[in-house]
């Protein structure tokens, strides 16, 4: 398990590099919100195979879910440090009210955290009905932010 987290931990810390090198080039404010659109891009990438396993879509995976849902909780934690003062312009789908109901949102994330880390360790048993009734609760958290929270694509 820490050799797959230090995995997850360098990967990260390769972006941040990546993105370390244009943040040169861009405002501080800018770059948070690169940096929470590509941590959500990398939530999303985890989260497809999870999604198609509890839909049937793909053969269920233990170890897989069980990694991926690892990640997620993992990558969850981290949207919430590039929600900066001053980060609400740009190319951005942050609505104003992630700032002005400021305890609103932290309350959303808190419980997006905390659903992810949920479906973590009940990964590691293995109930596919379990993961199916806990990835549910995950997306609901994920979905309530967003409309409250998130700009519809234009």
């Amino acid at each position: 398990m820490l050799k797959k987290m230090s995995k997850v931990v360098l990967s990260a810390a390769l972006l941040a590099g990546y993105v370390g090198v244009a943040q040169a080039e861009m405002s501080r404010e800018d770059y948070a919100v690169k940096f929470r659109r590509s941590s959500f891009t990398a939530m999303t990438w985890y989260m497809g195979p999870m999604s198609r396993m509890v839909k049937g879509e793909m053969p269920y995976d233990k170890a897989l879910f069980a990694r991926n849902a690892e990640y997620v909780a993992f990558l969850s934690k981290l949207p919430k440090d590039g929600f900066i003062p001053g980060s609400d312009g740009g190319d951005t789908k942050a609505k104003p009210e992630v700032w002005s109901k400021a305890d609103k949102f932290k309350e959303a994330n808190d419980n997006m955290e905390k659903e992810t880390a949920k479906l973590a360790e009940l990964a590691k048993g293995g109930n596919l009905d379990a993961l199916k009734d806990q990835y549910g609760k995950m997306q609901k958290t994920c979905k309530a932010c967003h409309e409250e929270f998130k700009k519809k694509a234009d």
